[in-house]
C-alpha cells in the first residue's frame, strides 16, 4: 500500500513511502529516518501508539522535540 506522510516541524514536507500489510508505524518512521521519540503520529487527525499496524488514511508526523 502507499502510504502518504505529511511531516510537520518548522517546515511541512509530504512524502510517500511504501508499506506492506503488517508494517507498523514505527518501521514507517523508520523507514523516513524520524526519531520516534521525538514525533507524534496521527491518522486522521487521532494519534496512533508506534506499534499499531499501518492503516489507509491521512497520517501526519508531528516533531515535538524543541531545543532548550
Amino acid at each position: 500500500m502507499d502510504v502518504k506522510v505529511k511531516i510537520v516541524s518548522d517546515e511541512t514536507e509530504e512524502r510517500s513511502i511504501e508499506a506492506t500489510e503488517g508494517d507498523t508505524y514505527e518501521h514507517v518512521l523508520k523507514q523516513l529516518g524520524v526519531n520516534p521519540v521525538e514525533v507524534l503520529v496521527l491518522r486522521n487527525g487521532k494519534p496512533v501508539p508506534e506499534d499499531e499496524e499501518v492503516a489507509e488514511g491521512e497520517i501526519t508526523i508531528i516533531r515535538i522535540v524543541s531545543g532548550g
